[in-house]
């Protein structure tokens, strides 16, 4: 899909993901930030609150009259005093937008983060959300606003992202450390295998529906497995998570669960880096304790 692309959200994935669109024939690539950062190679900078949606009177002026697609890679940002509710109003500013200028596909990268089982239970797209915390009920209320954007005519996509990783991000020193309860399951996604996946769905032809997948390496891996891969060692026993939610003690933020993402291998997607094990390879560790792994 060629013509004009916005990305918003050009940090640590989004950049590289704005650098990937741009590579594409005929396509031109716009990133928005409300700090006004420099734009990745080949794109152009533009400033403006993704919050305020079509409000924004000086962004819809630097923007082109239409934009083909919109990527959406959003976090609160902790420097600007940012709560959970910017992932809904960021939304509902792209939903407007996607509006506004005449957009024909929006992919939303999210978190599976979303599902927040604390009890190592598998779960998939068809999962129930039961929100318990701002975080989730947030989360469930972007995705929500952002697939009221689906049209006959706009493809909408929701991205489940887990544990994103990658140059510039690596997992190394939690596990290797032993930060994690060894018997946590883990769920990662290598960051360009999601860059990678952002173009593969945003080929999808609209249902006028939306489509949700869950985008990671399809590899759910305890920490312990981790750990000893990386130091040779089992780690010592501990606590183990489940039980420790279940004794009121204070929750570490992160999930025990086994995300399964079928559904988006069945569109044809293959993730390059198929497990934890291959991308700490890649990121230059040895692993010494990997081929005695039980």
């Amino acid at each position: 899909m060629s013509g004009n692309a916005l990305l918003v959200g050009p940090g640590w994935l989004g950049a590289p993901a704005a650098t990937a669109l741009a590579h594409r024939e005929s396509t031109t690539v716009f990133t928005l930030s409300r700090s006004g950062r420099d734009a990745p190679p080949g794109c152009t900078a533009v400033t403006g609150d993704i919050t305020r949606g079509r409000e924004d009177r000086a962004l819809l002026q630097a923007l082109p009259a239409t934009v083909a697609q919109i990527v959406v890679c959003v976090a609160p940002s902790s420097a600007r005093g940012d709560s959970y509710d910017m992932y809904p109003a960021a939304a509902r500013g792209v939903a407007q937008l996607a509006e506004a200028l005449e957009t024909r596909a929006v992919v939303y990268v999210s978190s599976t983060g979303i599902y927040d089982r604390q009890d190592g239970s598998a779960v998939d797209e068809r999962t129930l959300i039961m929100p318990t915390n701002d975080r989730v009920q947030a989360l469930m209320d972007a995705e929500l606003a952002i697939m009221s954007a689906a049209t006959p005519a706009r493809a909408v996509t929701v991205l489940r992202a887990a544990g994103l990783y990658g140059p510039g991000r690596d997992p190394q020193r939690r596990f290797a450390a032993a930060l994690t309860p060894p018997d946590t399951w883990c769920n990662f996604s290598w960051r360009d295998d999601v860059i990678a996946a952002i173009a593969h769905v945003m080929a999808m032809p609209a249902t006028g529906r939306g489509a949700l997948f869950n985008c990671t390496d399809n590899t759910p891996v305890q920490a312990r497995d981790i750990t000893q891969a990386l130091t040779g060692r089992w780690p010592e026993p501990a606590v183990s998570s489940s039980d420790a939610t279940q004794s009121g003690a204070v929750r570490s933020g992160r999930s025990n669960q086994r995300i399964s993402s079928e559904a988006l291998l069945q569109t044809g997607f293959v993730p390059r880096v198929r497990d934890i094990f291959e991308g700490l390879r890649q990121l230059g560790h040895a692993l010494p304790g990997l081929e005695t792994r039980s």
